[in-house]
């Protein structure tokens, strides 16, 4: 049973990764807030790690060494605004979470050691 549990988990990861986006480096930038409607950049360096929201605007991959850590679709796990189109408009690092808006007034915190989403509530 356990030898099943481990092909299955590393299946997923090595599916998860053959099929993750590499990020673009121009689109990278320092700042630790990216408000998407006013910048083209799309990711957030800290500490060596890149936080980047890929091509969908709805999911955000973590990268160490040209090498994805996680990867969260925000909109599926935290469903689709009722304001808004269902995609991210904003993000700020906060230590250790990532700060998301969706839409126009829904919003998630991504934990960023694991990636681990939650909605937070919507105004």
């Amino acid at each position: 049973m356990k030898k099943i549990l481990k092909a299955i988990i590393l299946t997923f990861i090595l599916v998860q990764s053959a099929f993750a986006q590499k990020y673009n480096i121009e689109l990278v930038s320092k700042n630790l807030e990216l408000n998407f409607i006013t910048t083209p950049k799309r990711g957030i360096e800290y500490c060596k790690i890149i936080y980047y929201v890929e091509k969908d605007l709805e999911t955000i991959s973590a990268y160490k060494n040209n090498t994805i850590i996680w990867q969260t679709n925000v909109v599926s796990v935290c469903g689709k605004p009722k304001v808004g189109k269902p995609k991210i408009r904003y993000i700020r690092l906060n230590k250790d979470k990532l700060h998301v808006v969706i839409g126009k007034h829904n919003y998630a915190e991504i934990d960023i050691i694991n990636g681990k989403t939650e909605f937070t509530g919507a105004d």
